[in-house]
């Protein structure tokens, strides 16, 4: 009587086929066998690097094979463990097969399960070879944890970086595709576009999506960090090369994450600055902007039906220079106006000293918070959810101290170029607001008049309101000045009339 039979060969892994474990191989000895031992094959199944934690499509479409065809009452199988390495799984294969009539046979033994003995035989040899796997996964895994929690990521290199060496030996460098994330990383912190970004990029011969860019922006390993399962999610100081620093990391984040007032994409055309800033004296709506296109002459306007508070930004823009120039400081006044930049300067110097200390105490102590933790985790005090949102939420806190520490880490070494910026500014604020681009411009605007300014069309000029106490000081101590000065002059002409 003839014994009909499948064959069946997998490998889970194509590393599994590149190391002497290929399916041509396992296929060879099945037939080798099958010849020996009288076995017509019939078919086969298998053949791909089908999974050995899930029997997949390719068990069902050999089972429903065997429906079909009855006559075929074998399989043939290298080794039990092709079925799977879990012996669960496996036996419920084998379960599986032996209810529709099927005898497995392994080739490599001789072993079959048309016997009580040779079912048990095969069980334990599958229970083997689980344990087998078992202990090889753990002692992968447990090398894997050592080298990232050693700051040794083992995983595929970023892009930018050229990977030298195994396991704990491994070592990173920076290659030419690195300078040019740096390069991303700083136009990001000027606040340029990512669709600019990858312009700027593509032009120098790096083509990426902006879903990768998005990637790289927020990958940690670029400043220096390595976050994986293997250290819980904790961020750990890596040992390859940061493109760009830990806080230029989370300033870009920031950037990122809308969170940060300091880099804003520019949103209104420097045509018109005093754009929403300029109220109508009236209706109190912000004036809006157009432009007549066949004259090309630029209008700022009130919006309210009826209104007609309709003027050319050529007078607003020269009438609100005229205002921002009545709060300069006048130069008989420049040395005592100076001496009180000098003292607020040093004052706040001082303030940041004392703030930088204080954000370094924090920080020390939230490290040892840190410490103490693991070593919690480390003891079993403490379970590993619990670890993990710990170290979550102090980390999360780090970062933002380190964020206002760069904050407050001034260079005031030249305190005397510090304090003629800030003459400088104040003595011509009118110039500066013409000759600046638009986000310095608004800057200004809203540190003198922060509700704005209105616009009385029956004067044709600008009424104030709300105006920085400060600069309205400086301004009341200018026209007193004036005032004065014109007195004296008074005087002294009505002198030498009187003389005369």
């Amino acid at each position: 009587m003839k014994k009909y039979s499948y064959i069946w060969t997998r490998v889970s892994t194509k590393h599994q086929e590149d190391n002497g474990g290929s399916l041509d191989d396992q296929k060879c000895r099945c037939e080798k066998f099958a010849e020996n031992n009288g076995y017509t094959i019939k078919g086969y199944f298998g053949g791909k690097h089908e999974s050995a934690k899930t029997p997949g499509k390719l068990v069902k479409e050999m089972i429903s094979a065997i429906r079909k065809d009855k006559s075929v009452k074998y399989i043939i199988v290298n080794q039990a463990d092709r079925f799977s390495r879990n012996a669960g799984q496996a036996i419920n294969i084998i379960n599986d097969l032996k209810a529709e009539g099927i005898t497995i046979v392994e080739a490599s033994t001789g072993m079959d399960t048309s016997t009580p003995e040779g079912i048990m035989m095969m069980q334990f040899k599958l229970s083997l070879a689980q344990w087998d796997n078992t202990n090889r996964t753990n002692k992968f895994t447990s090398g894997r944890k050592h080298c990232m929690e050693s700051g040794v990521w083992i995983g595929k290199a970023p892009i930018g970086y050229k990977k030298e060496g195994k396991s704990i030996n491994t070592v990173y460098t920076i290659n030419e595709t690195g300078k040019l994330i740096r390069m991303a990383f700083k136009w990001k912190l000027q606040g340029v576009d990512n669709f600019r970004i990858l312009d700027r990029l593509l032009a120098m011969g790096l083509n990426v999506s902006k879903q990768k860019l998005h990637k790289i922006l927020t990958n940690p390993f670029y400043a220096g960090k390595i976050q994986s399962k293997f250290t819980n999610g904790e961020l750990v100081d890596g040992k390859h090369p940061a493109i760009i620093s830990w806080v230029e990391y989370l300033h870009v984040q920031n950037i990122l994450s809308g969170r940060t007032g300091i880099y804003k994409v520019k949103a209104e055309t420097p045509r018109f600055p005093l754009k929403r800033h300029i109220r109508c004296a009236y209706d109190g709506l912000p004036f809006t902007a157009y432009t007549v296109k066949k004259k090309n002459i630029d209008y700022y306007k009130c919006n309210q039906v009826g209104c007609k508070n309709n003027i050319s930004a050529k007078k607003v823009h020269r009438l609100y220079e005229e205002l921002l120039n009545t709060y300069t400081i006048p130069p008989m006044l420049m040395g005592i106006f100076r001496e009180v930049v000098e003292k607020i300067i040093y004052a706040n110097d001082k303030e940041q000293s004392d703030a930088l200390s204080i954000l370094k105490k924090q920080k020390t102590e939230l490290e040892n918070k840190l410490k103490k933790c693991k070593v919690s985790y480390g003891m079993g005090d403490i379970d590993e959810e619990v670890y993990a949102t710990t170290v979550e939420h102090i980390q999360h806190r780090l970062a933002e101290i380190e964020l206002e520490m760069e904050k407050v880490k001034r260079n005031l070494s030249n305190l005397n170029s510090t304090v003629d910026d800030v003459v400088a500014i104040c003595c011509k604020l009118g110039c500066l607001w013409r000759n600046s681009e638009l986000e310095l411009s608004q800057k200004i605007q809203n540190l003198l008049f922060p509700s704005g300014i209105l616009w009385d069309k029956e004067i044709g000029n600008y009424r104030t309101i709300n105006c920085n106490q400060a600069l309205n000081i400086i301004r009341r101590v200018s026209d007193n000045y004036k005032n004065k000065k014109e007195e004296n002059s008074f005087e002294n002409s009505s002198s030498v009339n009187l003389c005369g």
